[in-house]
């Protein structure tokens, strides 16, 4: 028979004792706007090796196999936005950058396609290897040194602040090549303006702001993950049904605006997940548990509705140092204090603290309202967050021993 476990806003994810935080500087708005108009956000490290179909953001280095990064998507959709295709705030070592510029979401019969990159191109703070710029007007910001040859086309820019090193320039007409140092290879300039010592980071005006934003984004997400861990719905009417080894989470808002699950680490010992939503509001589905910080997303997405609702759900890992998803995730991911990995994609927006990526990140980014800029939970809060939680690893537990 299946048990239904009802949990009251004022529950949330974990059991144990949980400190009190200190309030995040950041916007909560801010954070979730992010979200809408990134596909992914690493606020250190990315090891590529997958396509991501909406636009980056790199707050470290990245490295790995060869990634295609503004992929576009005919049924899902970001929110546009005058951000580059592609940031990354330290240093790309990864083999080969595809830069596209596919589409974005469906479009009215009769209309234009709409496209990912609506400022197409990529900023790099530090070294690069090559990039393949694929849309046209496309513009490369590169603090340091980049490496490879180029075609640079008619409304193409290219600033470099070191130098461009094993390669060259083809240029065209109405294109646009600044070095800091030299071009140590050949250059054509077929019409192009191509200029050369410029002085050593003398772009650094356009490629600082990225990396002052790695600080902006940081607490603002922070600010985020902390709101929504706090959201609070009065005798909460949402529900988690455990039928087998399969839980179905049961969403309403009953006129808040959102609905809330908080869970703890017992939930993803379970194999399949489903969604049951009788409300487009967001859905917030918040994650702590202070005695397991080490998680394994293994559950199958089961039911027909579950990619329907990509931008709609937000996967809160409060405390989380590492989560491995190992099925699909439909709905955004927010582990701030954590490093992930993926071998499957995750339909959504991705906020993470480092990923080491063997699955496609798709999008379907985030899309409801910022409906949480409420502050952080007073204490007398975050006590019936931790009695909730206990409540929920207890039921969990009390299932497997009477299926033994």
């Amino acid at each position: 028979m299946a048990r239904l476990l009802a949990f009251a806003t004022a529950f949330a994810a974990g059991v144990g004792v949980i400190a009190t935080p200190a309030a995040a500087a950041g916007n909560a708005a801010a954070g979730i706007q992010a979200m809408r108009e990134l596909n992914l956000i690493v606020l250190s490290d990315w090891q590529a090796g997958q396509d991501v179909e909406g636009k980056v953001f790199v707050g470290g280095n990245a490295s790995g196999n060869a990634t295609t990064v503004g992929l576009g998507n005919g049924n899902q959709s970001g929110a546009a936005s005058n951000r580059r295709t592609l940031t990354i705030a330290g240093n790309n070592s990864i083999n080969t950058i595809n830069l596209n510029n596919g589409p974005n979401g469906p479009t009215p019969q009769g209309q234009p396609q709409t496209r990912v990159a609506t400022n197409p191109g990529a900023l790099i703070g530090g070294n690069s290897n090559a990039i393949n710029l694929n849309a046209a007007g496309s513009s490369l910001d590169v603090g340091g040194n980049l490496q490879g040859n180029y075609n640079v086309g008619n409304g193409q820019s290219f600033t470099i602040g070191g130098n461009l090193t094993n390669g060259g320039i083809n240029g065209n007409a109405g294109a646009t090549v600044r070095v800091g140092g030299t071009i140590q290879g050949n250059v054509n300039a077929n019409g192009a303006s191509i200029l050369q010592n410029q002085g050593i980071g003398f772009n650094s005006a356009t490629v600082a702001p990225a990396i002052a934003e790695v600080a902006a984004l940081t607490e603002d997400l922070g600010r985020l993950s902390q709101n929504l861990a706090g959201l609070v719905i009065a005798s909460n009417p949402s529900s988690i049904t455990i039928a087998g080894n399969k839980a179905t989470f049961n969403a309403v808002d009953n006129g808040a605006g959102f609905a809330v699950f908080n869970v703890n680490a017992s939930l993803f010992t379970l194999a399949e997940f489903d969604y049951n939503f009788s409300t487009t509001s967001p859905v917030i589905i918040n994650v702590f548990d202070p005695t397991v910080t080490i998680l394994t997303y293994g559950a199958n997405p089961v039911g027909g509705n579950t990619s329907s609702r990509n931008g709609q759900v937000i996967w809160n890992f409060v405390n989380a140092t590492r989560v491995d998803f190992t099925r699909m995730v439909h709905g955004s991911v927010i582990a701030l204090n954590a490093h992930i990995t993926n071998n499957t994609p995750i339909e959504g927006s991705v906020a993470v603290r480092s990923f080491n990526q063997s699955g496609e990140v798709h999008l379907g980014t985030y899309s409801g309202p910022a409906f949480f800029g409420a502050v952080v939970p007073e204490p007398a809060v975050w006590a019936q967050l931790i009695a909730g939680f206990g409540l929920t690893g207890a039921t969990l537990r009390r299932r497997r021993r009477a299926v033994a």
